[in-house]
């Protein structure tokens, strides 16, 4: 017989604690969103799954849990994401013409565990800039992925840039099948440069020369622009991505934030989504990026508006558990007495934000990971807080 307390594989309750540091991380994160004008909106958890799956590629389709709607009979899916559903919200709901600051905050779930990450539930932290197409947007979202992670202590970070146009331009020339832009992508991310001579036979010599040069430019982000501008065969999208990414570091780097900044241009994860500059951030002691970014202009289009639009997330959960901050919660140890002069004393200490734990005849003994220092006693004719 099963246990009834047993959690499915891979999911797992958040004890006190780490909860505390959990929900600190995110009231900070989001402050830090609002000090930027950025506006709070909360996704349904539930949503039919045509409006979940608009504009993400088969990946989120397989991760998407499925059920029936007992009241429609549609199928509804748990979101996966929470990027999609903040474009529809731009998209259908606010649909304001100039920019749009909107931040999140919310639980995710998997059918799988995505690898590295080990846990299929997320809560999901970000925000988005829709309207600008500027490289101003891309580098105030860094700013803030940066000031997440900042904000939980992690140590030393590394943020690796790319730019998905030069591959976007090239594929989208070639009208290939979904099953050759996918061998495209694994043969970039596994620096094969077998496999991709070998899938690009037929191609011309400069779609050829651009893909394969890709492989070579990763490393220090100066080092990399530069060598970028004489490995890379001339074009108008070249020159382009180049400005953008010259721009995009420079923005970066005035930032009073430490970081590695470095750039490989074959790393595209999720290059089928994005339109421009991908970042993703990298700690010590975690073998996934902890946070990720990037252009993606063209998922409001499913909805109806295409928007430029440029945004990141973190999962909060693993962010805690990277974190070096420590939580302590000191409260006030009161006795549970029926007097009202006691109450009174209680409910301003309260109000005036501190934690108060009434103590319970025969449980006088704190077993909380609040730490009482302090204790409400009557002395000198009132109820006073001394130390314990």
């Amino acid at each position: 017989m099963t246990n009834r307390w047993l959690l499915p594989e891979n999911i797992a309750d958040v004890l006190p604690g780490k909860s505390d540091l959990v929900e600190t991380l995110r009231r900070e994160i989001l402050d830090l969103f609002k000090s930027y004008g950025y506006e709070l909106v909360m996704p349904p958890m539930l949503e039919y799954i045509e409006s979940l799956l608009t504009a993400t590629g088969s990946d989120m389709d397989l991760q998407t849990f499925k059920l029936v709607d007992q009241l429609s009979g549609r199928t509804l899916g748990l979101r996966a994401d929470m990027t999609t559903q903040v474009a529809r919200i731009d998209a259908h709901l606010l649909n304001r013409k100039n920019i749009a600051r909107l931040c999140y905050a919310g639980t995710t779930v998997q059918t799988r565990v995505v690898p590295g990450i080990f846990s299929r539930e997320q809560l999901q932290a970000g925000a988005e800039i829709y309207g600008h197409q500027g490289i101003e947007a891309d580098i105030e979202i860094v700013q803030l992925m940066m000031g997440s992670l900042h904000l939980a202590k992690l140590g030393p970070v590394t943020l690796d840039v790319s730019h998905a146009g030069l591959l976007k331009d090239i594929l989208d020339k070639k009208h290939l099948s979904a099953q050759d832009i996918s061998e495209v992508y694994r043969f970039l991310q596994a620096k094969d440069r077998a496999g991709l001579q070998q899938l690009m036979l037929a191609w011309d010599t400069v779609a050829k020369e651009t893909i394969l040069s890709l492989l070579n430019l990763s490393g220090d982000a100066k080092d990399v622009l530069a060598r970028a501008k004489n490995v890379l065969p001339p074009s108008a999208v070249v020159d382009q991505v180049l400005q953008d990414l010259e721009r995009f570091c420079a923005g970066v780097q005035s930032s009073s934030i430490e970081m590695k900044l470095n750039i490989d241009l074959a790393d595209l994860d999720g290059f089928q989504y994005h339109t421009g500059i991908l970042c993703a951030a990298y700690v010590n002691d975690y073998p996934v990026a902890i946070a990720r970014g990037g252009r993606y202009d063209q998922v409001g289009q499913a909805f109806g508006r295409s928007r430029p639009a440029t945004g990141f997330s973190v999962d909060l959960l693993a962010l805690a558990g990277l974190s070096s901050r420590y939580i302590m919660t000191k409260a006030i140890m009161a006795p549970s007495e029926a007097s009202l002069a006691l109450q009174h004393a209680i409910v301003m200490l309260r109000t005036q934000g501190e934690i108060v734990i009434e103590s319970f005849p025969g449980h006088e003994h704190n077993e909380s990971t609040m730490i009482c220092d302090r204790q409400l006693v009557f002395k000198d004719e009132k109820w006073q807080v001394v130390p314990k």
